[in-house]
């Protein structure tokens, strides 16, 4: 029975190679191992960050004038006015029926935010869907804004559209600016925060952005699975935020208009993948060097033995 020895012997024989030319393929199949190891996690990073759409604006709305189908049954208004009824800063939402569907089609619609007041669009989006939101503040004619049209648009979650409502509720006080020595980590669980802490668009007239999500669920407080719903805000008050624009001083006029598309979702496990190469290579890359190191010195090929003549005086 031949060795592991004579087999690799009899490989590299038929490949035509002897010698110094085996210990150079094994050098160069070990090289191209361990370039892999280090780049694969680069390759990944690029490959996700080339087809998955995060937060861009790089297109704009293709939406058509008007529906082709019925908006309300998916979509919830939302009105904080200082004129509203039995609790200042909030509306009742008897009106407002539970989403049980997510936006998975474009539309528009137009709103209306009065002075000092918001006005907010809830919905449930699809994680296998990019959805790029474009809007358009224009002054109303019967009441046109003193201070310019210009006002603020927000994303939020549910929990901190709540804090958004008792913000407004008292927005004539003072407390809220002193947390401004809280890390901004912090900060959310004292106040509301933009969806991602990111997506705050501030004293503009006219603009557009895009979103993706990752999930479509979160667990109730009484048990089972509840769709996750994302309020867009239109803000035309003068809120807790440093960077927000003053109210408008009139009422202020909304195109909204929603282009949704597909998206390609990856699985979930290619993030633990992309978190295990990096650790994993560094482990393996050493191991491989030091057995290449110590078996570049050791060889199973056997020596032949050549009688060397002895010249005699």
């Amino acid at each position: 029975m031949r060795n592991e020895g004579t087999k690799n012997q009899d490989t590299y024989g038929l490949l035509g190679l002897e010698g110094n030319d085996r210990v150079v393929l094994r050098k160069k199949i070990s090289a191209v191992f361990l370039n892999t190891c280090f780049l694969m996690p680069m390759v990944l990073i690029t490959l996700v960050i080339s087809i998955t759409p995060t937060v861009q604006a790089n297109s704009v709305c293709d939406v058509p004038a008007s529906n082709n189908w019925n908006v309300d049954t998916r979509v919830n208004h939302h009105y904080l006015n200082p004129t509203n009824s039995w609790i200042p800063g909030f509306e009742l939402d008897d009106e407002n029926e539970e989403i049980f569907q997510q936006i998975s089609e474009d539309f528009s619609m137009e709103l209306r935010v009065n002075n000092d007041s918001a006005t907010a669009v809830s919905m449930a989006l699809s994680p296998g869907k990019s959805y790029t939101f474009c809007y358009t503040y224009s002054a109303d004619s019967d009441t046109p804004p003193t201070n310019g049209v210009k006002a603020d648009v927000y994303l939020m979650s549910e929990g901190n559209w709540d804090f958004y409502g008792i913000n407004y509720d008292i927005r004539t006080e003072n407390w809220l600016e002193e947390i401004g020595f809280l890390p901004v980590e912090y900060r959310d669980t004292v106040t509301w925060m933009p969806f991602r802490d990111v997506h705050s668009y501030e004293k503009t007239t006219s603009d557009y952005f895009s979103i993706a999500v990752d999930t479509e669920f979160t667990t109730s407080f009484w048990g089972g699975d509840e769709l996750i719903k994302y309020y867009l805000v239109f803000d035309n008050w003068d809120n807790n935020r440093n960077t927000d624009q003053v109210a408008a001083g009139g009422e202020l006029n909304i195109e909204l208009l929603v282009d949704v598309e597909d998206r390609l979702v990856l699985p979930k496990f290619t993030a633990y993948m992309l978190l295990a190469i990096l650790p994993l290579s560094c482990l393996i890359a050493p191991l491989v060097i030091n057995s290449k190191y110590h078996s570049y010195g050791l060889s199973g090929e056997e020596i032949e033995e050549v009688e060397i003549p002895i010249l005699e005086n």
